[in-house]
């Protein structure tokens, strides 16, 4: 496998656009006190991937378009093939808009040492034009110019802490041992497009009596990018997966997602009543 084999760490990244978020997560990866052992790269477009040297002791790229049923971008799928290609102890999965902080493979690699169920490390969102395009940065300049998503747990540096907030265990930075990414069963490649994958996956984990653990180490800055509130652009995908989702759970994930879209008229949306339908198919943007 690798110099430290049962210890060994592979970072997974999806990608479609998004090359400079790329850029400044492989600079971060560079800048790890541990190197990952594989970086796995799914590339989901047909755009350049450009890897440069350091990232990892190995890196690999993997093609996976979009289906051939409605051009959906396949994010469960991505991932499950990531996780595969790296073939480590640990996989991380790290959105690819996310730097890195230099300590977050090393943390990760001893919390799942440690521990058998999910590893979640503290996000912090940076404002705008933090870092600056095509410049220099430094981690000090990442936390200054970075702060907390206010609902999710960030304890405090050299600490592990257990707080089962499966609802909370987003893929946008998450450590588990590929063996227990088996066990779960990898992610449903039935939800296709964006929004419930990673919600599903976090609870059949639960379902699998795997716990959520939270790292003060294994920090990511979260670079910022335009986005729309809510996400009308992909008001259809989040339908269909939030529908998928309860047929299996038994409750709506993204709630305040559709409520929303009920407010513009878009879909008819009550819970109690188990309805979730798409009632107007005027376009949404992009």
């Amino acid at each position: 496998m690798s110099r430290r084999d049962g210890e060994s760490v592979g970072v997974v990244t999806i990608v479609a656009g998004r090359r400079a978020h790329l850029a400044r997560q492989l600079d971060g990866l560079r800048r790890q006190r541990q190197p990952a052992d594989h970086l796995v790269i799914v590339r989901m477009d047909q755009d350049e991937v450009l890897t440069g040297t350091a990232a990892a002791e190995r890196v690999t790229v993997v093609d996976l378009p979009p289906d051939g049923i409605d051009d959906r971008l396949r994010l469960a799928a991505a991932r499950n093939l990531g996780v595969r290609t790296a073939g480590t102890h640990t996989a991380v999965l790290l959105d690819v808009d996310c730097i890195p902080g230099h300590d977050l493979v090393a943390a990760y690699a001893r919390a799942t040492a440690q521990v058998d169920g999910l590893v979640c490390g503290t996000l912090r969102y940076l404002e705008p034009g933090c870092p600056a395009p095509g410049g220099e940065w430094t981690e000090e300049q990442l936390v200054a110019g970075s702060r907390e998503h206010p609902a999710r747990p960030a304890p405090g540096p050299g600490t592990l802490v257990r707080d089962d907030q499966h609802a909370l265990a987003w893929t946008t930075s998450l450590a588990l041992r590929s063996s227990t990414f088996d066990r779960i069963g990898g992610f449903d490649e039935a939800f296709r497009g964006y929004g419930g994958e990673d919600t599903d996956f976090g609870f059949r984990a639960a379902a699998a009596g795997l716990g959520v653990w939270w790292s003060g180490d294994a920090v990511a800055y979260h670079q910022h990018h335009p986005t729309q509130s809510p996400p009308v652009q992909h008001v259809d995908d989040i339908v269909r997966n939030a529908q998928l989702f309860a047929d299996r759970h038994g409750w709506y994930p993204m709630e305040g997602w559709l409520r929303a879209f009920q407010d513009r008229g878009l879909v008819d949306f009550d819970p109690e009543r188990g309805v979730l339908d798409r009632i107007s198919a005027e376009p949404v943007g992009s």
